[in-house]
C-alpha cells in the first residue's frame, strides 16, 4: 500500500509526463505546420540598389508591374503550378523591370531568379509569416542592393488578401492568428535550424548572391 504522502507524488510524476507528452506534441503540430506553410508559399522578394528616394520609389513602381504580370497570368491552383510559372516568365518579368526602371530613366541592371532562400519573420497588414526557407521569386535592381528590400507572397497571393488563402487550416491559423508563444517557437527554431545560403533555382540571367 502506498502512503498518501507516495500516492501523491506519483500522481504529480503521472501528470508531468502527460503534460511533457501534451506540450512535445503541441510544439511538433507547430513545426509540422510551418513547414507546410513554406511548402506551400511562392513569395516575391525585390532588392533595391540603394536607399535613395527615386531608387526606393522605382522599387515600388517594379513591384506594381511584377504583381500586375502575377495577378493576369500565374494560376492560382497550387504552388506548384505557381513556380511552373515563375521559372518559365522569370525572363519577362526581367524585361518588364527594365522597362519600368528605363521610364524612370535610370538603367540599372536587373536580375529575376528563382531561389530557395531563408526569410526572417514578416508582418504584413492583418498577418504574418513566420522565420524559414521559402521558394521566392527574386528581384535584384542593380549592384550595390544595400537599399530596403519589398517582400510579399506571390501565391497564396498575400500580397492582395493577407489571410485565408491556405488550404490547410492550420497553415491559416499560423498566419492569420495572434503572435502566441507557438509563432515564437517557429521563429526560434528556424533562426537556429534554417541554413542561410541561397539555392538557387532557375535564373534568366546569372544571379547574384545575397547580399
Amino acid at each position: 500500500m502506498l502512503s498518501r504522502r507516495e500516492m501523491g507524488a506519483l500522481c504529480a510524476a503521472l501528470l508531468l509526463c502527460l503534460l511533457l507528452s501534451l506540450g512535445a506534441g503541441w510544439a511538433k503540430g507547430q513545426l509540422d505546420a510551418a513547414d507546410a506553410l513554406a511548402a506551400d508559399t511562392l513569395r516575391l522578394h525585390i532588392r533595391a540598389d540603394t536607399n535613395a528616394v527615386r531608387d526606393q520609389s522605382a522599387k515600388l513602381a517594379v513591384r506594381d508591374a511584377v504583381l500586375a504580370i502575377a495577378d493576369e497570368s500565374c494560376p492560382a491552383d497550387g504552388k506548384a503550378d505557381a513556380k511552373v510559372w515563375a521559372a518559365s516568365n522569370l525572363v519577362r518579368l526581367e524585361l518588364t523591370a527594365r522597362e519600368v526602371l528605363a521610364a524612370w530613366g535610370t538603367h540599372a541592371p536587373v536580375h529575376a531568379c528563382l531561389v530557395n532562400m531563408y526569410f526572417p519573420t514578416r508582418r504584413y497588414a492583418g498577418a504574418a509569416l513566420p522565420a524559414g526557407r521559402y521558394d521566392a521569386v527574386r528581384l535584384d535592381i542593380g549592384t550595390h542592393r544595400p537599399g530596403r528590400n519589398w517582400w510579399c507572397v506571390l501565391y497564396p497571393g498575400l500580397c492582395r488578401s493577407a489571410c485565408g488563402g491556405y488550404a490547410r487550416p492550420e497553415e491559416n491559423d499560423l498566419v492569420c492568428g495572434e503572435y502566441l508563444v507557438r509563432f515564437r517557437l517557429v521563429e526560434w527554431w528556424s533562426e537556429v535550424t534554417a541554413p542561410r545560403e541561397d539555392a538557387v533555382l532557375a535564373g534568366g540571367t546569372p544571379c547574384p548572391d545575397a547580399a
